[in-house]
């Protein structure tokens, strides 16, 4: 699919958030505002909860790093364009990324909890420790 070369849109990479990249390596906004690993889901996200209008291209890549496919997304302009990238930074770090590592937090919960059987056996009564041992004991020959 053929990129956009309208004046109605915004190209944003995950890459300009960045925190792990330098400005000469493709991030856009200060080190306060950057974050680690972004992806495309959190922008996705971002866009939708701030409203914009936008599309998703999930084989594009940045053209500094044209080996790594992250993707990219559209924003209509509404705002410049550094407004619009902070925005979104701001709504990935105090919405979106909470409310994503709740949720894979409870999904780990739910896998990690055991699974209870229903005791269909009456247990016995334990014996005391003296008897157990008594039984078991070879007998001495006279």
């Amino acid at each position: 699919m053929p990129l956009r070369r309208d004046n109605t849109h915004f190209f944003v990479f995950p890459e300009y958030f960045d925190k792990g990249l330098t400005r000469k390596g493709g991030r856009r906004l200060s080190l306060e505002d950057a974050l680690e690993n972004p992806t495309l889901t959190e922008l996705r996200l971002a866009a939708e909860k701030l409203g914009y209008d936008y599309e998703i291209q999930e084989d594009a890549a940045y053209p500094r790093h044209w080996w790594d496919q992250k993707g990219l997304i559209l924003i209509e302009k509404k705002a410049p364009k550094l407004e619009t990238l902070q925005k979104l930074s701001g709504e990935i770090k105090t919405y979106i990324r909470p409310a994503l590592e709740k949720k894979k937090k409870e999904l780990q919960d739910k896998r990690t909890q055991k699974k209870t059987r229903p005791q269909w056996k009456k247990r016995r009564k334990e014996k005391p420790q003296d008897e157990r041992r008594q039984k078991f004991r070879p007998q001495r020959r006279k």
